[in-house]
């Protein structure tokens, strides 16, 4: 007997990913990071959408082929595929057109629905999947969510929305942010970009007792001057791991900051994206009415967006 399969694909700015979910809820991932030069601080969008291009067949044949060894055989009952970085208008970018261009292949051809999702959107339901396998499933029907990666930094509040989230933005840095803060701060000191996890391994071996406090702007929160104040310490011949603690410190005081701005108070908080599979952040941060997901499901990864599809099918 076949089974049937809803298909995600995100070709985000740093990672090519394809996943698949039955409708029973078993799933199957498959993900390439896009390859940075040492030294450099990311690629030129015209690259990155190049590399995925080159890379994403493969990606999805190793997620088909590992569903089949699994299930026998299969078939698509939907596709799904990350277009955008928020479900906003004029939000947009190159690198996503990638996976809109295969997704959409794949769905004409199987003669299944195509829903078009935002990498956002993925990043959320990934976060809620986890947590519930984690048993701590977050039922609320509004919540807040933190988006925490490379390219944003945003506090977001959410309402289920059928299939889809319905979300607006609660508070968010002004400059910079988390994600180039860390990657930024990394790269000079020599780790590989992304260098979130490497920095985080010298912060275990640091110590940051500085109060950090954050400027507050016009709703939000300003992270560019820390960048500065990093650069200074380091001139000034601080130990890398007081530096990469230093930063983890910047980092949780700004989430306590966004938090505060956005009034959350006692409120829920899905935390999702990359940066916040920190489990120093974790730790600085606290339990009580935070859901945190699977570290795989805080990292750019297309099975949110799969299931997502595979919502999408069941409302119709």
């Amino acid at each position: 007997m076949s089974i049937g399969l809803h298909i995600g694909l995100d070709t985000s700015n740093y990672t090519t990913s394809a996943a698949a979910v039955t409708p029973a809820g078993e799933v199957f991932c498959a993900k390439r990071p896009l390859q940075v030069p040492q030294g450099e601080k990311g690629l030129r969008q015209s690259d990155a959408l190049f590399c995925h291009i080159r890379d994403l067949p493969a990606v999805v044949e190793e997620c088909m082929a590992a569903a089949r060894e699994s299930l026998g055989e299969v078939h698509l009952l939907s596709v799904g595929a990350s277009v955008s970085p928020r479900r906003a208008e004029g939000s947009y970018m190159p690198c996503f057109l990638a996976g809109l261009g295969v997704g959409r292949s794949l769905a004409s051809a199987a003669g299944v629905p195509f829903f078009d999702l935002s990498h956002q959107e993925g990043h959320m339901e990934a976060a809620l999947y986890g947590t519930a396998c984690e048993g701590r499933e977050l039922t609320d029907e509004e919540f807040f969510a933190f988006h925490l990666s490379g390219g944003t930094t945003e506090l977001l509040l959410v309402r289920r929305d059928g299939a889809r989230f319905d979300v607006s933005l609660a508070a968010a840095t002004r400059d910079i942010t988390l994600g180039q803060l860390l990657d930024r701060c990394g790269v000079a000191l020599g780790l590989p970009f992304p260098a979130g996890a490497h920095l985080e391994r010298l912060a275990r071996e640091g110590v940051c007792r500085e109060r950090i406090r954050i400027p507050v702007r016009e709703g939000g929160i300003c992270l560019s001057g820390f960048e500065n104040q990093f650069q200074k310490r380091r001139e000034a011949g601080v130990s890398p791991e007081d530096l990469a603690a230093y930063l983890f410190a910047v980092a949780a005081a700004a989430c306590r900051a966004l938090m505060e701005v956005a009034e959350v108070g006692e409120r829920a908080v899905l935390f999702s994206g990359g940066v916040s599979s920190s489990t120093l952040l974790r730790a600085a941060l606290g339990e009580e009415n935070r859901y945190y997901a699977p570290a795989a499901l805080c990292a750019d990864n297309a099975v949110g967006i799969a299931l997502l599809a595979r919502k999408g099918a069941a409302n119709g």
